[in-house]
């Protein structure tokens, strides 16, 4: 690809319509989502959405442990290469026997120790079941998710964007009729369906796009690219396993020392915040990986990418955030019941946590992008996994619920620190003086909502409230036009 495509590739304009599109299907997602999660509630309660939540990360960390970190690895590889038809041969002839052992790993361990999964992941056996009927959901998880990989990749937006639409539409009329039915027995069934249809069509997607076909087994071709992709992988999957494993004794420790109920509450505090920072988290993975990772030999037009990447998240999710932390009661009451209003506190500082993690990311994917594998197990598998697990405990130990949304924006603030100011050492990173501009208005007016969310209440916070929201929308919809024209 020329160097003049690239540079239109990753002016702003094509960076924010790139995460328009993205940050498009997960509105789609979120209503459809809503929809879903409020029958959940309904039916399950807050005991339900825990032994939900609990099933979601045990089936998280056992994909992360079988797929060995492939699937960013895979994207990154296939970025490099997608223009060279003869090179992403190879890579597709190496990487199609590591999907099928990860994905066929991942259901055995379901098969061979549901008694073990069920004890750890809910202190008894009740569930030894239903991880057996597991297995067919990390099979086809762990699947899919390599075939969005090597979608990702080739940065086929369509296919992935529809693939998005699809899940959240099985997810809403096959996953709530079976809850319905079957009350918490259904989570599962529900978890292999969803898993099932996405990968079905990321299947036929895949071959659709892909236009090249895996070269015949080269031992001396493909075991190098083999031995690249699964390195990385590792590497990877230690930090993904990690975080997830972390997140998992978390879980586990809540529920030990708060009840189910409280398991449920953080579950569903996590899984509305996701849901709207999806609209910018699923662009960066989807659209801004790939780009960062075809121009990471050059340090300069990195930094373009980086510093337009953050403008862009700065601008679209800190009016987001701020709408959800001053309406938290009214996002509980449509996505949940009233019985989580108990959580309003904790949504609102994830709420703001989610404004620091946006700003940061795009820093954070720099030294995977540069291939360090050594700094990126230290700094990511290592470091930081141990901060957040350790604020993680310590927040909730001191202050219960809310004590875990305090941690998050400690371990998020702290992590942005640390990327620019590695960045800066080893890649000569530097924030435009745009780029700066935007993440400290992005970080202040967060915390100011979040101040008056706190210190007042009643007619005096919805109007203070109202009219900040107000003005921040403006500026920001302001700024981004005045980027687009230019």
């Amino acid at each position: 690809m020329s160097d003049d495509v690239r540079n239109k590739e990753n002016e702003f304009r094509s960076v924010f319509k790139g995460t328009s599109i993205f940050g498009g299907v997960q509105v789609f997602n979120i209503l459809i989502s809503a929809i879903r999660i409020k029958f959940v509630a309904i039916i399950l309660g807050p005991s339900g959405m825990g032994v939900a939540g609990l099933f979601n990360t045990a089936s998280l960390t056992l994909q992360q442990f079988a797929s060995l970190g492939l699937n960013l690895s895979i994207v990154n590889e296939i970025g490099h290469n997608k223009d060279d038809e003869g090179r992403l041969s190879n890579v597709l002839a190496a990487i199609r026997p590591l999907i099928i052992i990860s994905a066929l790993l991942g259901a055995l361990i379901c098969i061979l120790f549901p008694q073990l999964l069920s004890a750890i992941t809910f202190g008894s056996h009740s569930y030894s079941s239903d991880f057996l009927i597991l297995a067919a959901a990390v099979f086809f998880s762990i699947s899919g998710a390599s075939l969005m990989s090597v979608l990702q990749g080739l940065h086929a937006v369509k296919p992935l964007s529809k693939a998005s639409i699809i899940g959240s539409i099985v997810g809403l009329a096959i996953g709530v009729p079976l809850y319905w039915m079957f009350g918490t027995s259904g989570i599962v069934p529900a978890m292999v369906a969803l898993s099932l249809s996405t990968c079905t069509w990321y299947f036929f997607s895949l071959r659709k796009v892909l236009k090249v076909k895996p070269s015949a087994w080269n031992q001396e071709i493909h075991m190098p690219v083999l031995k690249k992709v699964l390195l990385m992988g590792i590497i990877l999957m230690s930090n993904d396993l990690f975080h997830n494993l972390a997140n998992f004794i978390v879980n586990v420790y809540i529920r030990s020392h708060g009840g189910m109920d409280e398991v449920g509450f953080f579950q569903s505090c996590n899984t509305m915040t996701s849901q709207y920072s999806a609209i910018v988290f699923t662009a960066m993975a989807m659209d801004y990986l790939p780009r960062l990772s075809a121009s990471a030999d050059d340090n300069k037009k990195m930094c373009v990418i980086v510093n337009r990447q953050i403008e862009v998240v700065g601008l679209l999710i800190t009016p987001i955030a701020c709408a959800v932390i001053f309406l938290a009661p009214v996002v509980i009451k449509i996505f949940q019941t009233e019985s989580f209003l108990v959580a309003t506190p904790l949504l609102r500082l994830l709420a703001f946590a989610v404004v620091i993690r946006a700003l940061m990311f795009p820093l954070g994917y720099i030294v995977f992008a540069k291939d360090n594998r050594r700094l990126f197990f230290w700094m990511e598998s290592v470091g930081a996994n141990i901060l957040t697990f350790s604020l993680t405990l310590a927040g909730y130990h001191l202050f219960g619920l809310s004590g875990l949304g305090v941690a998050a924006i400690a371990d998020c603030f702290i992590c942005l620190c640390v990327y620019v100011i590695v960045n800066h050492k080893l890649y000569g990173y530097n924030f435009s003086h745009r780029a700066f501009l935007i993440t400290v208005f992005s970080f202040l007016s967060t915390a100011v909502m979040t101040f008056f969310c706190f210190e007042t209440d009643g007619v005096t916070q919805i109007i203070i409230a109202s009219i900040f929201l107000t003005v921040l929308c403006v500026i920001s919809v302001r700024m981004i036009w005045c980027r687009l024209k230019k």
